[in-house]
């Protein structure tokens, strides 16, 4: 709510599209526009966790680790490509006399439980090896003043089905810009003198799968969180929301998009699944 970043791909109108945000690259082209006159992190434009930290404490380091793929935040970044990268930076940092904060971060197993699903062996084998080497790493921090949080920032969901919006005529009738943000939580906008009629024929073929909120009604329950509301939310939602609550999502395309591999699974719906995180304090 108050930061503006509120899911994958948003509309941004100062471009024209839809933008996976994170990358900083067209939603349906994979092109990254290096050469705009305005990046989309500088159009959200709000102050990192580094910066607050280091400014409210000027005797405390902000450290970012992350894959070499992800646009960093913080004056002090290192790319980690692997979890005994990751593992070996943490220690490094902690091992210094200065007072440190780090936020690290891994890009699996997300990624394989995109792409695999969540019972996959895939999955089973990063994880136990991922908690080897973060036990390993605990050890060697013991004689340091290291406190360890690990989370996620969401939970998986598998996917059974994916409804293709593109292929629906009726639907796209309604509409005067492609869906946007996520397959399980997809902003629509809804012409004006059809939101009677869009309403009736969603709730009619998907209300089983999916809850269909007005803006007003999204925003009046607090999806987004709590505190003033970023100058550009209203830009990224559209005047339709919809939460999937079972096993289906939506595809987002347009005829120029490039053709990208079916999830297994994903997340940003409403199921316990997806919702619920871990919080491992060490």
């Amino acid at each position: 709510m108050k930061h503006g970043w509120i899911g994958w791909s948003q509309y941004f109108k100062e471009y024209g599209r839809a933008i996976d945000v994170l990358p900083n690259r067209d939603s349906y082209t994979g092109e990254i526009y290096k050469d705009a006159k305005i990046n989309v992190h500088d159009l959200i434009n709000y102050v990192s966790i580094y910066e607050q930290i280091e400014k409210a404490s000027t005797d405390v380091k902000a450290y970012d680790i992350n894959p070499s793929h992800c646009v960093s935040r913080s004056k002090r970044n290192i790319n980690a490509d692997t979890i005994e990268i990751l593992c070996d930076s943490i220690e490094a940092i902690c091992k210094n006399p200065d007072k440190n904060f780090i936020l690290a971060y891994n890009d699996n197993p997300d990624g394989l439980l995109h792409q695999f699903g969540c019972q996959s062996e895939e999955v089973k084998e990063f994880v136990l090896d991922a908690e080897k080497k973060i036990e390993n790493l605990y050890y060697k921090l013991l004689d340091t003043n290291t406190l360890l949080l690990i989370s996620a920032d969401h939970g998986h969901k598998d996917i059974e089905k994916a409804y293709d919006i593109l292929q629906m005529e009726d639907i796209q009738d309604y509409l005067i810009l492609p869906p946007s943000i996520e397959s399980r939580c997809t902003a629509f906008w809804v012409k004006e003198e059809k939101k009677t009629e869009f309403e009736k024929v969603f709730n009619e073929r998907f209300g089983e799968e999916f809850i269909l909120y007005t803006k007003e009604e999204f925003l009046g329950k607090h999806m987004l969180g709590f505190g003033n509301k970023h100058k550009k939310v209203d830009d990224f939602i559209g005047n339709y929301i919809s939460l999937s609550i079972k096993g289906a999502s939506f595809k987002l395309g347009t005829y120029i998009s490039k053709e990208k591999p079916e999830k297994k699974s994903t997340h940003c719906g409403l199921s316990c699944e997806e919702m619920e995180v871990p919080l491992i304090v060490i």
